[in-house]
């Protein structure tokens, strides 16, 4: 799924009005309408007899979906009890005005709202739904009027039952590093078609809520016919990866690869442990792992499949060798990052993997650390390999951002510069590729903010390469079962109890669900 600009969504809206023979007044009524449909499913929020709805509309386009809604909401029977206009622009759209004359019969209470006047009263705030359409995504500059940030924060402080924006929050800048002093914090964000970039920042986390995409008919050949490097992983991109390695019937493990993955040191053999069993989980055809003598038995036992080699030192690597005949390699898990001779072998093997190999590598854990440490590091990421850090590694990698618009940057020059796919783990994990693009996930949920996940994941991946999915399928095929197993695994137990080895025992589950796509 495309994730657009403003202006890529002004300009479909626009595409749509000039040639579809419609509107901007149609497109606000199917806008209000996929909001009151929203609305009336989700009968938790509302009972009709218990609770109000109050409205703070703006005078543009955004304004209009949230009168049309109310006028929607009106007549289905709930309790409008007042339209707030706030008045910030100073200016009413035509298709404001409009909207605004077509419910003022209907006697439903409507106020305006300046500069410098007193705030509002609300009665019972706790037991009345807000509903936010004061901007969209027009908004492109941040309020400095001091009476219009403290009005924001004053409602923000109502405690109302609910709060669902139309769109976007009001305030929130979609694409811009500028900050903003006043955005509404919604409950649940009702946006159209496309998710917005900043739905996926930990920054706006609280200012989003929980968002849900609505449909109002803009035609798939518009869409198909903008450009763009931002993409949400989804269900149908998932798909056309996946129906291309469906396994046929005259196959063999070969036809599945051969990994290795490296790793592991004394009381943290659990980690290759982990990737290890994922790897095989995720359908590669043979697994070799080396470690440290000490974790033989425990890898012996624990998975079985795997082929296990071992390192002349009993608590850590000391020496990598140089060459494997295999499809795909893991590197880092476990490992630990204060033994020089480790950090020695690790580099020595990935010089030697650049110079002289082309197979796809995976470096996860203590080997980013190990890099992070080294004055120069991109010298020794063969190219096209894939990082997988956690926000704090990637700070070691790429040092500060300012905020979390200014780490999308970091993060597009880190792969463009060195020729390097990497993701970066956490809610909505986010891959970046050598060309620019950004995939944000849509699977996973914060049960899995868990000791071994990440080793989890750098398996899947590692397994996904041998079977001949490049690095770019790989990655986004790897975060999305890795967090839909979790997913489901929450389902089946509660996020609180998810473990890592939890990720990779719901696997099966997850192939069966994409299998269904």
């Amino acid at each position: 799924m495309k994730i657009l600009s403003s202006y890529q969504i002004k300009k479909l809206e626009q595409d749509c009005i000039d040639h579809e023979h419609i509107s901007s007044i149609d497109l606000i009524e199917k806008a209000a309408t996929s909001c009151f449909n929203w609305i009336i499913h989700h009968k938790y929020l509302l009972t009709k007899t218990l609770k109000n709805i109050i409205l703070l509309v703006g005078t543009g386009k955004n304004g209009g979906d949230g009168i049309t809604l109310a006028k929607k909401l009106y007549l289905y029977g709930y309790n409008i009890t007042t339209i707030y206009i706030v008045n910030i622009a100073n200016h009413e759209s035509n298709e404001f005005v409009i909207q605004k004359n077509n419910i003022i019969k209907y006697g439903i209470n409507i106020e305006y709202i300046y500069e410098n006047q007193t705030f509002p009263l609300f009665n019972n705030p706790y037991n009345t739904l807000l509903i936010d359409a004061i901007f969209g995504i027009g908004f492109n500059r941040p309020i400095t009027s001091i009476y219009w940030i403290s009005f924001f924060n004053y409602i923000n402080n109502q405690n109302f039952s609910n709060v669902i924006s139309i769109d976007i929050p009001s305030g929130l800048l979609m694409e811009e590093e500028k900050s903003n002093m006043a955005i509404i914090k919604a409950t649940y964000t009702l946006s159209f078609h496309f998710p917005k970039i900043s739905f996926f920042l930990p920054d706006y986390a609280d200012y989003i809520g929980k968002w849900y995409l609505l449909n109002i008919g803009w035609k798939e050949n518009y869409v198909n016919n903008i450009i763009t490097k931002y993409f949400f992983i989804d269900k149908y991109m998932i798909s056309k990866i996946y129906i291309k390695k469906k396994r046929h019937k005259f196959t063999h493990k070969g036809t599945y690869g051969h990994g290795l993955l490296i790793g592991g040191s004394y009381g943290m053999i659990g980690s290759i442990a982990l990737a290890s069993k994922a790897s095989l989980k995720t359908g590669i055809g043979k697994l070799s792992v080396y470690i440290p003598r000490c974790g033989y038995t425990i890898l012996q036992q624990f998975i079985p499949e795997a082929i296990v080699q071992t390192d002349n030192h009993d608590f850590f690597i000391q020496k990598i060798p140089l060459s494997f005949k295999v499809n795909s390699i893991g590197i880092g898990m476990g490992m630990g990052d204060k033994n020089e001779k480790t950090s020695n072998a690790v580099k020595t093997f990935l010089l030697y993997q650049k110079k002289y190999e082309n197979i796809p590598i995976v470096i996860d854990a203590d080997a980013i650390n190990i890099l992070s440490k080294t004055l120069n590091f991109v010298n020794y990421l063969p190219y096209n390999t894939i990082l997988t850090p956690h926000p704090k590694e990637f700070y070691k990698l790429c040092g500060s951002w300012k905020n979390d618009y200014h780490k999308l940057e970091k993060l597009k020059t880190f792969s463009q510069k060195n020729n390097i796919f990497c993701v970066l783990k956490g809610a909505y994990s986010i891959i970046s590729t050598p060309d620019g693009y950004l995939y944000f996930n849509s699977t996973g949920n914060p049960g899995m903010a868990t000791a071994g996940s990440g080793d989890v994941l750098s398996g899947i991946i590692t397994s996904l390469l041998s079977q001949g999915y490049s690095q770019k399928e790989a990655c986004i095929f790897g975060v999305y079962i890795h967090g839909l197993s979790g997913d489901i695994a929450a389902e089946q137990k509660s996020e609180e109890s998810i473990i890592a080895e939890d990720i990779i025992n719901y696997m099966d589950q997850s192939y069966q669900k994409i299998n269904n796509y």
